[in-house]
């Protein structure tokens, strides 16, 4: 690296140059080595050079010779500039050496990765021999197995063939059971050497296992190895190729700090014409300062001073004015969106009261329809109390004509008094059933009383649960439209920005930018179109409830009358089983004076008859 040494000549007071610039054009470095060890302290040279400049502005009001000296300092560092494309040199020399020995690793560890193919090749081999030699062995377990199975299928058809010679000779049975314990014997024998094979059959399997894993762990070395091999050439052709470029960069590089040796010297001499004049408009500017020092009035300075302190003040007391008034405009509009809030709450309670009415309204109309069908039903058992009423009153009628009947020709007694009690006991029957029918039929006629008055009262309450919701609509419509007078009115504050501030009377007005204003303004139209909408279908639901309820009060009117018709008809049958009860009585009175009489003619009949005996 270039090093710039300056010189300080003293020279006449009279002479204009006092300071000339020499260029070292020795070599930077003598070797890659020092290159690589100086390449590290470039930075902190920089800064430090960066510091003794800042020293020396800080210092140039000193005295002429310090400016002399900065301007120095900052020739070297024009120098430094020039010569960078050196240092650019110095840093591709050192990323070349940097590259090699990266190349260096890499070559080892492709060896080392072709040692590890080599290991995981010679293993493979390894392990197919074993796998190989566990084959054989499988084999030949295998067959050793399938001849200790025929064995023991021997030894069974024996134990076989001996169980029928010892069903067909037992005499011979100490010769037998010799045979048959051989015969055991032998068995057993098989048997043992038939686990043997099966527990060395495991064994080998284990063996295969182990030996096939072995295989497997070797594949995957090898395929990992060509895998590593493969990156490293790569890596190997793209070192290759940086290390060409970067040859041909510091052959540039090596011309260019040619280039910037000659413009160095240019730059020396420009510089140094531009010092002259500098220095020269230096001494005419401090010959203006000296002037103007001197038409400088101090009573005027000091005016300006007040003033200043004056306006500081105006715009500190104007400041905290500014902040009040900021204050006063977010509370407003904290208080401006507690009340949409509120409004909007008010609008939500609305809409379920509307709901919760609907809902009753639907419960009224299935009560309604309830009691519609417990009026047919009432008429249906009216036809049949006029029907059974009929028949009594026919009954009633043939119990007189028979009682005429039997006045005129007097019947056996027996007869008589079996048939009058049968019929005054169906009699009696049917006017107990018709009367507690009545009875039915009046406490329904009450209970379907009372559910109307019970409906109309629960219709009064539902006008007025509408009534009030429709009074909490137009108060939160009410509310809603004071809360848009105060928007509009802070609104105006936007317009009025800058007259506000120095206006005498100091009212508070909000201060909002246009975006804040136009998305206040949004909300307020939108909640304006819900708060109409939502009253048009508050609107529309009282009209219809209205109508629903008119309808409810004229089928409540018609189920009164169908009450009254079903409680004229009670009194009517209850009339009638009065009636069919006095018949009764009577009939039941003449019955027993037919019966005493009876008795009388029988009693003197039976007096009279011993005497005409």
């Amino acid at each position: 690296m270039a090093n710039v040494r300056i010189k300080d000549q003293q020279k006449a007071p009279g002479s204009p140059r006092a300071e000339v610039g020499e260029v070292d054009t020795r070599a930077p470095f003598q070797s890659v080595k020092a290159a690589v060890s100086l390449f590290g302290q470039v930075v902190s040279r920089g800064g430090k050079s960066s510091n003794a400049n800042a020293n020396s502005d800080s210092n140039s009001s000193a005295s002429p010779k310090a400016n002399a000296n900065a301007n120095a300092n900052a020739n070297a560092n024009a120098v430094k500039k020039k010569l960078s494309p050196e240092t650019n040199a110095l840093d591709k020399e050192t990323q070349l050496l940097l590259a090699q020995k990266e190349l260096n690793k890499i070559k080892q560890q492709l060896g080392s990765a072709e040692t590890t193919k080599a290991r995981a090749l010679s293993e493979l081999d390894k392990a197919k021999r074993t796998l190989q030699d566990l084959n054989t062995k499988l084999k030949t377990v295998t067959d050793s197995k399938r001849s200790a199975i025929k064995d023991a299928e021997d030894v069974k058809n024996r134990a076989k063939k001996l169980e029928e010679v010892k069903s067909r000779e037992t005499i011979e049975g100490n010769a037998w059971k010799r045979e048959l314990d051989h015969e055991r014997n032998e068995y057993t024998a098989t048997v043992t050497e038939l686990d043997a094979a099966k527990q060395e059959l495991t064994k080998i399997r284990q063996d295969f296992d182990a030996a096939f894993e072995a295989k497997l762990a070797a594949f995957q070395q090898a395929a990992e190895a060509q895998r590593s091999a493969n990156v490293n050439s790569d890596r190997v052709n793209e070192l290759s190729k940086e290390v060409s470029a970067m040859q041909g960069s510091i052959e540039q590089l090596k011309l260019a700090a040619l280039q910037a040796q000659q413009e160095q010297a240019k730059a020396v001499s420009e510089k140094e014409a531009h010092l002259r004049s500098y220095r020269s408009a230096k001494q005419e500017a401090e010959d203006k300062l000296l002037s103007l020092k001197n038409e400088v009035d101090p009573e005027l300075a000091k005016e300006l001073e007040a003033k200043l302190e004056e306006t500081t003040s105006e715009i500190e007391i104007i400041q905290e004015e500014m902040k009040k008034a900021h204050a006063c405009e977010m509370d407003s509009v904290r208080v401006v969106t507690m009340e949409l809030n509120e409004a909007t709450k008010m609008l939500q309670e609305v809409a379920y009261e509307e709901s919760s009415l609907r809902s009753f309204v639907s419960s009224l109309r299935l009560e309604l329809e309830d009691v519609k069908r417990e009026q047919a039903e009432l008429k249906d058992k009216e036809m049949e109390m006029e029907a059974i009423t009929t028949k009594l009153t026919d009954q009633i009628q043939k119990t007189k004509d028979e009682a005429e009947a039997h006045r005129n020709a007097p019947p056996s007694p027996h007869e008589y008094d079996a048939h009058h009690s049968s019929t005054a006991e169906k009699l009696s029957s049917e006017t107990e059933s018709t009367r507690l029918e009545a009875e039915k039929m009046k406490e329904s006629a009450n209970q379907h009383k009372r559910e109307g008055e019970d409906s109309r009262v629960a219709a009064e309450k539902a006008e007025k649960k509408l009534k009030i919701a429709l009074e909490e609509a137009k108060d939160a419509r009410e509310a809603e439209k004071r809360v848009l007078g105060e928007l509009k009115f802070l609104s105006g504050g936007t317009q009025e920005e800058g007259t506000s501030s120095n206006s005498e009377t100091g009212a508070a007005k909000i201060r909002l930018s246009e975006e804040e204003f136009e998305s206040l303004r949004r909300k307020v139209e939108e909640c304006e179109k819900l708060t109409e909408m939502k009253e048009a279908e508050s609107i529309n639901q009282v009209e219809a409830l209205n109508v629903r309820k008119s309808e409810v009060d004229k089928k409540l009117e018609a189920n009164l009358k169908a009450i009254e018709e079903i409680k004229t008809a009670t009194d009517m049958a209850l009339n009638k089983a009065e009636m069919a009860e006095s018949a009764k009585s009577a009939v039941e009175g003449e019955l027993r004076k037919r019966h005493q009489e009876e008795q009388m003619v029988l009693g003197e009949s039976s007096v009279s008859f011993p005497v005409q005996f």
